[in-house]
């Protein structure tokens, strides 16, 4: 069974981040991960979770480190994130 990847992101910007993911998709394919939800959170609009099916683990995780070093800050306007993987049992 395929593990899940849940992200939660915190950006002053929500259409900036949201854009930056989407614009990211190729990259995601690439490390085996295929985006499946993109919500706000209700109570916190600076707060987005992102919802992958990860096929391959140690590529998600190296698209975790590039997707960091390249989404914090100004380009995705990212200033916190956490990532875990997840297991349907």
């Amino acid at each position: 069974m395929p593990l899940q990847l849940l992200c939660q992101l915190e950006t002053a910007e929500p259409e900036t981040a949201r854009a930056a993911l989407l614009d990211d998709a190729e990259d995601q394919q690439n490390a085996g991960l295929t985006r499946l939800q993109i919500w706000t959170e209700e109570d916190a609009p600076d707060r987005l979770w992102v919802l992958f099916e990860a096929n391959d683990r140690a590529r998600a995780e190296a698209w975790l480190e590039r997707a960091r070093a390249h989404t914090h800050g100004r380009p995705a306007a990212v200033s916190a994130s956490s990532a875990h993987f997840l297991r349907i049992t």
